[in-house]
């Protein structure tokens, strides 16, 4: 299992998560937990050097959020899309 520590820039400022990535039977699988809780990583899609997923929140508001990112050793970063209002960014490294 992997762990990322992320950082994420959204219009109202930046929060910190943390991503727990693991290998199951059907591929790769995850949970997202923040701020404002703990949730699976939906849609996962996970090489080595790209990942994407999406995440449902209910603070402030019910949303999804869609990432996609690309992976460089250590060393993550793309972009997010916070429903259909705004789009930010985030970054992160890997856990030891």
């Amino acid at each position: 299992m992997a762990s990322w520590t992320i950082t994420i820039t959204a219009p109202t400022g930046a929060f910190d998560a943390t991503l727990h990535l693991r290998e199951n039977g059907d591929g790769p699988a995850g949970e997202m937990v923040g701020k404002n809780g703990t949730g699976p990583m939906l849609d996962l899609k996970l090489d080595a050097t790209a990942i994407a997923w999406s995440t449902k929140v209910e603070r402030p508001m019910p949303m999804k959020l869609k990432f996609q990112g690309i992976i460089d050793g250590d060393a993550m970063s793309g972009t997010v899309k916070f429903g259909i209002f705004a789009s930010g960014t985030f970054s992160g490294t890997r856990g030891a």
